[in-house]
């Protein structure tokens, strides 16, 4: 399974233990954090930097999926009933219950669609959740994504202006400036379609409703086993448009799967059929869609750490990742075509 989390716990911060109301009998190593099989089962400890007020909201959450039926991993209390434990005065540390189960298959259908049936049917329950207070929803909000776009925009023009300005240019960095504009054109119509259609009112009413996405809604963070499907790491939620989990769902697994359109139906029809999508949401679904998030990540990632990338490595990526416009245009024309709006949004 995936863990997440610090990498510098080691043997003798388990000490930590000490504070909580179980015995543990064995523990092993794993990236960032350490798995206990304790009286209470296999539990997962990690080091956390992060809001305690958050977590305890996460609790909130959790307990309430857990009520609706959800299978989820909870945090465990220390024995004083603190969510999140202090070890040597400086060092917090958060235990969790860590499910059995392997991930998510992206090439199985069947999985993929009953992940997409689990992210409709927690999606129809993490709205107005009980505890969370007016406060805790502006304090829990999503980023705008008018401005993670604009961002995402001025990042790609600055890799540009980098780029150009180099004298001697690689394969990569050739590739790059030649379908620059493309690129852009794209990049920028998915952030002007946020500022003209109606998604201000789509994330006003996300607001107002309190609904909650996951945040990293993959199959990493989906485990299966004797025929259930367990969500776990749910600390990225937020209070924000819910289309956004399922847009990172369908962007990571169509990606696996070659922008299979057929694939992409079943994946709305699953969702609809549990928790109907509204025209609006639709439509914010495939604006998202449309922008080049994986050519995105891929130019900022040599843009960050371009000395150390093996530039190899880096041209077949691009030559992978460049087909994915193809992609993304293909998905926006199954999202779009039965609304009125096509002709305008695909001009």
């Amino acid at each position: 399974m995936p863990i997440y989390g610090g990498t510098s716990m080691n043997e003798r911060d388990l000490q930590v233990l000490e504070q909580y109301p179980f015995s543990v009998n064995a523990s092993w190593r794993v990236r960032g954090a350490f798995l206990l099989d304790s009286s209470e089962g296999r539990l997962l400890i990690r080091e956390f930097s992060g809001s305690a007020a958050k977590v305890e909201k996460e609790q909130q959450l959790l307990a309430h999926l857990k009520a609706c039926g959800h299978r989820t991993d909870q945090i465990i209390a220390d024995a004083e009933g603190r969510l999140v434990t202090v070890y040597r005065e400086y060092l917090n540390y958060l235990v969790k219950e860590s499910p059995e189960g392997r991930e998510c298959d992206t090439r199985s259908e069947s999985e993929i669609l009953a992940a997409v049936s689990l992210l409709a049917a927690l999606h129809r329950d993490m709205k107005q959740v009980p505890g969370f207070e007016r406060k805790d929803v502006e304090r829990l909000a999503g980023i705008d994504a008018r401005e993670e776009l604009a961002r995402h925009n001025q990042e790609l023009r600055k890799i540009y202006t980098f780029v150009r300005r180099k004298n001697r240019k690689n394969e990569f960095e050739a590739a790059y400036i030649q379908c620059f504009s493309s690129i852009r054109e794209e990049a920028e119509r998915a952030e002007r379609l946020l500022k003209e259609t109606s998604y201000e009112d789509l994330r006003r009413q996300a607001l107002e409703e309190g609904q909650i996405c996951h945040g990293e809604y993959i199959h990493h963070n989906l485990l299966v086993a004797g025929g259930h499907m367990t969500v776990i790491n749910f600390e990225k939620f937020s209070v924000d448009v819910q289309m956004n989990d399922l847009y990172l769902f369908m962007r990571k697994v169509l990606e696996k799967q070659n922008y299979d359109a057929r694939l992409g139906r079943k994946m709305l029809k699953t969702y609809s059929e549990v928790r109907p999508l509204r025209e609006e949401e639709r439509e914010y679904l495939g604006i998202r869609l449309l922008y080049p998030e994986k050519l995105m990540v891929l130019f900022l990632l040599y843009f960050l750490f371009f000395l150390f990338v093996d530039v190899n490595s880096m041209n077949q990526s691009y030559r992978i990742e460049k087909t994915c416009l193809k992609g993304n245009q293909h998905m926006l024309r199954l999202l779009y075509v039965r609304y009125h709006r096509q002709k305008y949004l695909l001009s």
